[in-house]
């Protein structure tokens, strides 16, 4: 009977403040992560190579909202790829985001689209090959407020880039992935 009247409690608590803090002076901190599959497309010496594989990526980042629903900051990249014929390589990256919340600030579930830019750098498992990437991205999807301070995003995302290699003939990408995001919305 203890359990039943506590999780009672806990309902009424999240249900009495589930707008979430995305207004002007308050911070984003959180992150996603995401398992992708993709195609590299690259050539050289006028031979086109076509790569498949999976890969796994973490995207810490900390941002402030300028404005209601509008937010910028920066965010971490750290991911790891297994490419079908090729050695498995990790890569890292930093750079500038931008998210905007479409609903209003007091809405339990709210769509957000964000875009971002991220330089980074990457290197195969063996440190033989080693490569300098530009890369930008957009996402969009619902952020779920469990609470007015802490959000679940299942988002679709789109990146391209383009990998400049030490020693070979650049290679570019595009794929398509579906991350999920944790996010906190610290109150000023």
């Amino acid at each position: 009977m203890r359990i039943l009247y506590l999780a009672h409690i806990m309902v009424i608590m999240g249900t009495a403040a589930v707008n979430g803090q995305i207004t002007k002076g308050n911070w984003l901190v959180g992150g996603t992560g995401n398992f992708s599959s993709y195609e590299n497309k690259s050539s050289s010496n006028g031979l086109e190579n076509i790569n498949k594989g999976f890969g796994i990526n973490v995207s810490p980042n900390i941002g402030y909202f300028l404005a209601n629903r509008f937010a910028v900051g920066s965010l971490l990249n750290l991911g790891s790829s297994m490419p079908k014929d090729f050695e498995n390589s990790f890569s890292y990256g930093i750079g500038p985001f931008a998210r905007y919340y479409f609903l209003e600030e007091d809405k339990r579930v709210n769509i957000l689209l964000q875009a971002n830019y991220i330089y980074g750098a990457s290197q195969s498992q063996s440190g033989n090959n080693k490569s300098n990437s530009n890369a930008y991205g957009f996402k969009a999807g619902p952020a779920i407020f469990f609470n007015s301070s802490v959000a679940l995003e299942v988002t679709l995302e789109y990146n391209s880039g383009k990998l400049i290699p030490d020693s070979s003939a650049s290679s570019s990408y595009n794929n398509f992935q579906i991350a999920l995001g944790f996010q906190i919305h610290l109150i000023k």
